[in-house]
């Protein structure tokens, strides 16, 4: 096998130029263990390449250092490198993951490869390791074990200067049972490790490793099959699995490189081979565990015991002639300013060529949207991009596709654009969730409220709230509104196509906030002179937009539809037959609804990738 046939395409890139804690946010992002440095998006001319550890380095949350000082040049893949010398360099030179560049003089970046990219290959191959247990090949000296007691800094130096990939935390100093890891990933993940070395005010009291760890560790005995520990390692991406006794005193642990030895090179010089552990018993089938595809579960929640008829209606009857398009590199900023001058909640991303590669839509921007405001607005010496937030998920469909089944498809994809094409492939069309509901409303506007809402309780939110949370929740849910409630009592909704284009900054003062301000006595039985101040993040209230009318249980979705399109939002609270607020019924409700009645779920007829602006 060669590289190119094995290794990942998706690259995690960032620019030479951008600061090092632009880097840490990429890997946080995206969850890379390597990401490539480039010249350009546009072209991804390789530059150098970053691990994690190279972003840990810096232990602040803010720093004026760039990539350009910590990037490494070297070693990287080559597409048509055979796997052993693949591996070979791997080993030789400690990394776990390498960027893979073209051949030629221009290098271009390509994807990247990693002992986990091998496991994954040598496993659909149908090798067999050489080794067959994991005493065979586990590594024992030294063995990465550290207390969960022990201070941050302390494990941060292990991963830094002592070049391990990740520790195990164990109980403690003396009971050196494992109890969870600790990988660069936590710490990038975390915001609670830094201890500010590079700045004049350190942290006094820095974090114990047990904050930060992650609890809970699968384990291995010397006699566990190899192949056990490879699925694991492929199914989670574990960095290293414990090796323990009888006991449950850790032994050693299992690299993803000892994995790949055992494949490769079979049991480690001077040690003697351990029979494996015995296969289980067989179990019944009626015993056996059915594993199903996010896909497969969410449409089978969405089955109902008697569908309800189609409407009849067809893709090609609702699609949009045309919608707003922005490039994949431009900046947010620019992408919402499109978004308000054209009056569209979506918009569609093209590539450098102008094929279509996503979508960008207010939801994309309302997940984009932290606990202190629009993080495009935080930092303004560096811009963020389209590509960052934007959904790649584009469904595409036959301009004879029921709308149901553009639903469900859109659904289980998760996706918030269809692509309607004609019989030649060519653009005929877009659908978004406005043209779906539109065409539910209009043809079975009868159906009530109380089929189509979720669980009560789930779509509601308090004005003090942080916004943080109501993201959180709406995401969480699949909702694209909350209702906001006091006492029982509706005050408005918080609406997925409103928050983006809030105005969370002010022009004068910057991002919004607020200032509580405490007063007290400097001295005892003195006047009250001091004052303490404390930011806080944006709250619901701050977003809100008020609406006076709700909905009951038993009123129909035609007349919620009408309060939506009245206050141009997303929801509307929904009330119970005492006046309480116990939900909200929202577009996606609606969406949702249509998709239940879907027969069977059409497959893509060509690649998005065929499908092009220039066409249209």
């Amino acid at each position: 096998m060669r590289v190119w046939e094995i290794m990942s395409t998706s690259v995690a890139k960032v620019l030479k130029s951008a600061r090092i804690t632009r880097a840490r946010e990429v890997f946080r992002k995206t969850g890379a263990r390597v990401v490539a440095v480039v010249e350009d998006y546009a072209r991804s001319k390789y530059v150098g390449f970053l691990t994690r550890v190279d972003v840990i380095k810096v232990t602040s949350s803010k720093s004026n250092l760039t990539v350009d000082e910590f990037l490494r040049e070297a070693p990287t893949l080559k597409k048509d490198e055979e796997l052993l010398d693949a591996y070979t360099l791997l080993r030789e030179t400690g990394h776990y993951a390498l960027p893979v560049v073209s051949t030629g003089h221009d290098k271009t970046v390509l994807g990247t490869l990693g002992f986990r990219d091998i496991i994954k290959a040598l496993r659909a191959a149908g090798y067999i390791p050489k080794a067959r247990a994991a005493a065979d090949v586990m590594t024992t000296d030294p063995i990465p074990v550290i207390s969960q007691y022990a201070p941050i800094t302390k494990a941060w130096a292990m991963l830094v200067y002592r070049g391990m990939k990740a520790l195990v935390v164990v109980r403690s100093e003396k009971e050196r049972v494992p109890v969870g890891t600790l990988t660069p990933k936590d710490l990038i993940d975390s915001g609670r490790w830094y201890f500010r070395r590079e700045s004049e005010s350190r942290v006094s009291t820095v974090a114990k490793v047990r904050t930060i760890m992650k609890r809970g560790v699968v384990v291995a005995r010397p006699d566990t099959p190899i192949e056990s520990i490879a699925d694991y390692i492929v199914d989670h991406d574990f960095t290293l699995v414990p090796v323990i006794d009888e006991d449950g005193v850790i032994i050693g642990v299992v690299t993803q490189e000892d994995v790949v030895r055992a494949y490769l090179e079979g049991i480690k010089p001077g040690r003697i081979p351990v029979p494996v552990l015995p296969p289980p018993l067989p179990v019944t089938a009626a015993e056996t565990p059915v594993y199903e595809s996010r896909a497969a579960l969410i449409q089978r929640v969405m089955v109902r015991a008697a569908p309800a008829p189609l409407l009849g209606i067809k893709a090609a009857d609702v699609a949009a002639p045309e919608i707003p398009a922005v490039r994949v590199n431009d900046t947010i900023e620019h992408a919402r300013n499109v978004m308000l001058r054209k009056r569209a909640r979506i918009i569609l991303v093209l590539d450098e060529k102008g094929r279509i590669v996503g979508s960008l839509s207010t939801r994309n921007l309302l997940y984009s949207i932290g606990i202190k405001g629009p993080f495009w607005r935080r930092r303004p010496y560096e811009k963020e991009f389209i590509r960052e937030v934007m959904n790649p998920n584009v469904v595409i469909v036959r301009e004879s596709a029921p709308i149901e089944n553009v639903a469900n498809t859109m659904v289980t994809e998760d996706a918030e654009i269809a692509l309607v094409v004609d019989k030649k492939g060519m653009l005929a069309g877009v659908i978004t969730k406005e043209e779906l509901v539109r065409a539910l409303v209009e043809a079975r506007g009868g159906i009530r409220v109380k089929n189509v809402i979720v669980p009560p309780g789930l779509g509601v939110v308090h004005p003090h709230h942080s916004l943080s949370h109501a993201v959180k929740k709406m995401k969480a849910y699949y909702l694209d509104a909350l209702a906001v409630s006091v006492g029982g009592r509706a005050t408005g909704v918080v609406s997925e196509n409103r928050i983006p284009f809030v105005p969370l900054e002010d022009a004068r003062t910057g991002l919004r906030s607020r200032r509580l301000i405490w007063v007290r006595k400097l001295e005892r039985g003195g006047r009250p002179m001091g004052r303490y101040v404390k930011i806080t993040p944006l709250l619901v209230e701050d977003v809100l937009t008020p609406i006076a009318a709700t909905v009951s249980l038993d009123d129909r979705i035609s007349e919620a539809y009408s309060i939506l399109r009245a206050n141009d939002v997303d929801g509307v609270p929904v009330e119970d037959e005492r006046g309480r607020v116990i939900g909200v019924v929202c577009m996606h409700d609606l969406v949702r609804e249509l998709a239940r009645a879907a027969r069977e779920i059409e497959r893509k007829p060509v690649e998005a990738e065929e499908v092009r602006m220039a066409e249209w």
